[in-house]
């Protein structure tokens, strides 16, 4: 089950609003809307990543996710906008467990794999951006 787009906008564009403007330069056929919700879906995904491992275990240390992410402007990654990301990616991580059965289940397997691919297709993204 893949997480829900609708999930996935809301927190990045509520990552988007409390960051204000954004301060990176956008290349020229991304409007700063654009450049700003991928920001905040990256960071995001990188939380909700962590928070998955968190969640359900899958070996003897946990992945740090951010250390997967490009460079980000000061003014998206401020203590608040980290804390909100985190809030919001351990809720949706804790409904991406109870709605696939608990971390056991092949649906869940099935659910983190989607997860991990769209984070390193957003990763790539942004790359080539």
């Amino acid at each position: 089950m893949r997480l829900a787009p609708t999930l996935r906008r809301t927190a990045a564009l509520v990552l988007l609003c409390v960051a204000g403007s954004v301060g990176a330069a956008p290349p020229a056929d991304l409007d700063d809307e654009v450049v700003g919700e991928m920001m905040g879906e990256l960071m995001f995904r990188a939380d909700l990543m962590n928070a998955l491992d968190a969640l359900c275990p899958r070996g003897k240390t946990a992945s740090d996710w951010h250390v997967a992410l490009p460079a980000l402007p000061p003014e998206v990654t401020t203590p608040a906008l980290l804390d909100l990301s985190r809030r919001l990616a351990a809720d949706a991580g804790q409904q991406l467990v109870r709605d696939n059965g608990g971390c056991a289940t092949p649906a869940f397997a099935e659910a983190y794999a989607e997860s991990r691919q769209s984070f390193g297709e957003l990763i790539e993204r942004w790359r080539q951006r």
